[in-house]
């Protein structure tokens, strides 16, 4: 049984990660746990002076968050969900990331699911603060990045973006071979380049790569190392209608690049579709 971590805040864009998630494990069998975290706002405490006053406070956020969730169940029952997922309901105080990494130390998680907004209404998905926070600290164990007006639909290719550049072990593999033969699905490996050719080191990789896919439908494109490299992986992911980009995120890697929080403020990741985020293993 697969166990699968969804922080949710009530908003559509959380409900519509929940659908997702059901829509992704429909054949198999899974245990969701529906995590919702709360924490007395600045301004609340600043105004209070009795510790009796900010006891009531905590009480009345944790009823809300204890209802939001009941009303979250209620309504994926209504969906009529499969008679293989369970749902468990998590209600904390504090910081999202604190609890997640507390809930992880207890419970293994084969996945955790996150939603993230659009920016300024455009068909574009925003990486804010906590969703790369999470991605920045969470360290053993994929998450699912899902954009706001992503809707599931039958997964048939891959896109994993990589450089070659270091070595590829087993435990950060086996999330894409996983979901290659589970849904039928080609692997493209987008190479993002510097040099026209490949350096012995990335020969090696590639090579470690292809043996790892062996038994799938897989190939390589290449992507020119221009100054917007999101923008030339963008562009492959719509030439090979991707339904799913994947990067390992490892020192230096791109993805440590897109998630640096002066970084973050500034940009935009162009992207439709849901975007997987694997942890190195070293």
């Amino acid at each position: 049984m697969k166990r699968v971590l969804i922080p949710t805040d009530f908003s559509d864009n959380a409900w519509n990660t929940i659908m997702y998630a059901m829509q992704l494990y429909k054949n198999i069998p899974c245990e969701f746990y529906l995590l919702n975290t709360y924490e007395l706002k600045p301004i609340q405490l600043l105004n209070t002076v009795s510790s009796q006053r900010v006891g009531h406070f905590y009480d009345t956020i944790r009823i809300d968050s204890e209802k939001g969730l009941k009303r979250t169940l209620d309504d994926i029952k209504a969906t009529m969900p499969q008679v293989h997922h369970t749902f468990k309901t998590v209600t904390k105080s504090g910081s999202l990331l604190s609890n997640i990494d507390q809930l992880m130390k207890s419970v293994f998680f084969d996945m955790i699911i996150i939603g993230t907004k659009g920016a300024n209404g455009a068909k574009e998905v925003f990486i804010g603060s906590t969703t790369q926070k999470v991605i920045s600290t969470i360290k053993n164990c994929p998450v699912l990045i899902i954009p706001e007006e992503a809707r599931f639909q039958k997964i048939t290719t891959l896109a994993f973006a990589t450089d070659f550049e270091r070595v590829y072990y087993t435990s950060e593999i086996e999330p894409i071979i996983y979901f290659a033969k589970h849904f039928d699905a080609s692997v493209k490996m987008i190479h993002v380049k510097e040099d026209s050719v490949f350096n012995e080191v990335q020969h090696y990789n590639a090579n470690v790569l292809e043996e790892f896919f062996k038994n799938l439908d897989y190939d390589i494109h290449t992507a020119n190392d221009s100054t917007s490299i999101k923008n030339e992986i963008q562009k492959l992911v719509e030439k090979v209608a991707a339904d799913l980009l994947i990067m390992i995120n490892y020192e230096h890697s791109f993805i440590e690049r897109l998630t640096r929080e002066a970084v973050i403020k500034k940009m935009t990741f162009h992207t439709e579709i849901p975007f997987l985020v694997i942890p190195s293993d070293n």
